[in-house]
């Protein structure tokens, strides 16, 4: 069994034994022999000497090392690293982790995912995005989602980087969901308020997270109005359904006017960025399936709507503005994905229908 370590723990400074990354306990012998095998297999080799780490990939060297393999104690134990081949023997670092994210059942079991993550960097491997996605989509399923913003933090050890639109709004519209589900509970509004922020500022300030290439959008991300109207909704939110319609600080007032600075009049979500984004293969593809769409417009949608019942008339139109481009378009999403169910619609009928989602809810429990 491997010991268990915080994530502060396993992030930290290598050169120290007791840093090597390890995994916690898993829910089924499955995960756990996975993750064994990609530690033993790829991890653990990472921390060799780079003469010592090229010896055990050669061929001529497999009958020497079969008879004196190289030796390195780890956490009290002397581990013995023989030939393998990078063909034959290592694990697919994306097989892997696919794997990992299929066989989670609980939130311990998520646990193991950033230093994995870790694992995958320092075998100098990359993942594609949907594992990003796929991890952030169990995290939010199992309330686990401070694991993706420690990973954001550490993007340089974990290599989760908020450098495509998807995988940003996704999280934000993930980060305002407790608030939305809640019906508006207090601390989670304004938890929800803090977090989109945060993201927002670590956008513009972090490095490490800009795009590169196709998929830079027609705003830098800390601008994109589809991402800066997460910010609004929560702002907005929180003065409707928590302060009487007041915008104390000024926060709705300020996001507000930021927003349609950025956003064109007469112009709907799908109008924000160039129609070659949506091409194959382009950025804002992801927005085009329909109840994807619902599930990143309706929050959007909702924060137009509210904050134009706080700020003064002259903004409150400009906010309508863009909202009515919204609508339409939401409308036409809706058509399309009439009697079906999923996230967008679930989000939607939330926040625009409700009575709709506590009927599923509770043909749900009848159900179960």
């Amino acid at each position: 069994m491997f010991e268990v370590l915080g994530f502060d723990e396993w992030l930290a400074p290598i050169g120290c034994a007791a840093h090597i990354l390890s995994f916690g306990e898993s829910s089924s012998p499955k995960l756990a022999e996975l993750l064994d095998h990609y530690r033993t297999m790829v991890i653990l080799p990472t921390y060799l000497a780079p003469d010592q780490r090229r010896k055990i990939y050669k061929q001529k060297l497999k009958q020497i090392l079969q008879n004196d393999p190289i030796t390195m104690e780890i956490d009290g134990v002397v581990h013995k690293f023989r030939y393998r081949s990078k063909a034959g023997d290592l694990p697919s670092s994306t097989a892997t982790v696919k794997e990992a994210l299929e066989l989670i059942s609980t939130p311990a079991d998520l646990h193991n995912i950033p230093p994995l993550l870790a694992g995958v960097v320092r075998a100098g491997h990359k993942l594609p995005l949907y594992y990003y996605s796929m991890f952030l989509r169990r995290a939010a399923a199992h309330n686990q989602l401070q694991l993706i913003m420690d990973c954001i933090k550490t993007v340089d050890r974990t290599g989760f980087k908020l450098n495509h639109s998807a995988i940003i709004n996704e999280l934000l519209v993930y980060l305002q969901w407790p608030a939305i589900k809640s019906g508006w509970n207090e601390a989670k509004t304004k938890n929800a308020l803090k977090q989109v922020r945060l993201i927002v500022n670590i956008l513009e300030s972090g490095k490490s997270h800009e795009p590169k290439g196709d998929n830079e959008g027609a705003f830098p991300y800390y601008r994109d109005p589809q991402v800066l109207g997460s910010r609004l909704h929560m702002a907005a939110a929180r003065a409707v359904h928590l302060k009487e319609g007041k915008d104390d600080d000024g926060l709705v007032a300020r996001f507000a006017q930021e927003l349609v600075t950025l956003w064109p009049e007469d112009k709907g979500l799908l109008d924000l960025q160039p129609d070659e984004s949506y091409q194959k293969g382009g950025p804002m593809r992801y927005l085009l399936d329909r109840n994807a769409y619902l599930f990143f417009a309706s929050p959007v949608l909702n924060g137009l709507t509210l904050a134009a019942q706080v700020v003064d008339p002259a903004l409150a139109m400009q906010l309508q503005n863009r909202a009515d481009a919204v609508e339409a378009e939401l409308q036409t999403a809706l058509a399309a994905v009439e009697g079906q169910e999923g996230r967008g619609v679930s989000i939607y009928n939330s926040l625009f229908n409700p009575e709709a989602e506590a009927g599923q809810a509770a043909e749900g429990e009848e159900e179960a």
